[in-house]
């Protein structure tokens, strides 16, 4: 009898496990002295320079995007969990950062590593419409955060246990989301919500941290006539990411009186497409972003 699927797992089936794809990257790397002495030894802060540099290029082919993913717009973590952790403990601060903003329905698990970064009674959650997360319920949630911390005794006009560093800063709102193929509900952000979420983080100091794990996980809606597997990445062009879009519009991280660290990053991971034991993953966002990261 075959065991039944366990839909609530969110790894690949065993039989799609590329054992021995990665079984023959390994021998090959360790058997090049090469690349097996810089592997092995701690290396530069943001990870191996050769895998960031593929890692851009796949990023850029896969996404088609007319603005390239630098192996600088890079940071190789250790899967997108750890990468959450980093970012919160690097860009947010208890006692300034206001709310952390979650997507709802969201992937549970990720509760916990904000509760850990001292966020706990301050998650809120905000709706879901049929282009995303609904932004007319979240800017009201932030306007009324904003003044709810005027009358706080306890507020602050500065970070209190982040010290001023130039590699980083502190925002002050986090909105958590899952645009493509959101987890649990499936739901895929449009471009404009896309593009207005960017606008409104921007506004009210926002840092969208974007789980962008499922992005490769589809194929064409027309199955093959001829009984060809699809290709990886598909053939068709994928949505631009929050962290995209807050590279390229209204003058991108770069834009007049901004401050170079950008309001969205990319949380990537090779967890879904290669296996949960790989444990290895990337943050994408501004040169400045994936820099600060790095140095935690």
């Amino acid at each position: 009898m075959t065991p039944p699927i366990n839909l609530m797992r969110g790894w690949p089936a065993s039989s799609l496990l590329p054992t021995k794809l990665i079984k023959n990257a390994a021998s090959a790397c360790l058997s090049n002295p090469q690349i097996a002495d810089a592997g092995l030894s701690y290396g530069p802060d943001p990870g191996y320079e050769p895998a960031r540099e593929e890692v851009a290029k796949w990023l850029t082919k896969a996404y088609s995007r007319d603005t390239p993913t630098l192996a600088e717009n890079l940071c190789i973590t250790g899967g997108a969990s750890q990468n959450l952790g980093n970012v919160l403990s690097v860009y947010t601060d208890p006692a300034y950062t206001r709310k952390i903003w979650i997507v709802a329905p969201a992937y549970f698990l990720a509760f916990r590593i904000f509760e850990d970064a001292g966020f706990g009674g301050r998650l809120r959650a905000v709706a879901e419409d049929e282009e995303g997360v609904d932004l007319g319920n979240l800017e009201r949630g932030m306007l009324e955060s904003e003044k709810e911390w005027e009358l706080k005794d306890t507020a602050t006009a500065s970070p209190m246990y982040k010290p001023e560093r130039s590699r980083a800063k502190v925002y002050k709102h986090v909105v958590y989301c899952v645009p493509t193929f959101a987890n649990p509900s499936s739901a895929s952000m449009s471009l404009r919500r896309r593009q207005e979420l960017v606008r409104m983080a921007r506004r009210f100091d926002a840092l969208l941290i974007a789980d962008d794990v499922y992005d490769f996980l589809h194929w064409p809606a027309e199955p093959s006539k001829k009984g060809l597997k699809t290709t990886s990445p598909p053939p068709h062009k994928i949505l631009p990411r929050l962290v995209d879009v807050d590279r390229e519009i209204d003058g991108g991280t770069q834009r007049d009186g901004s401050d170079g660290f950008g309001n969205a990053c990319s949380n990537g991971s090779f967890s879904k497409i290669a296996g949960p034991g790989v444990r290895c993953g990337w943050l994408e966002g501004s040169e400045k972003f994936a820099y600060g990261v790095s140095q935690t």
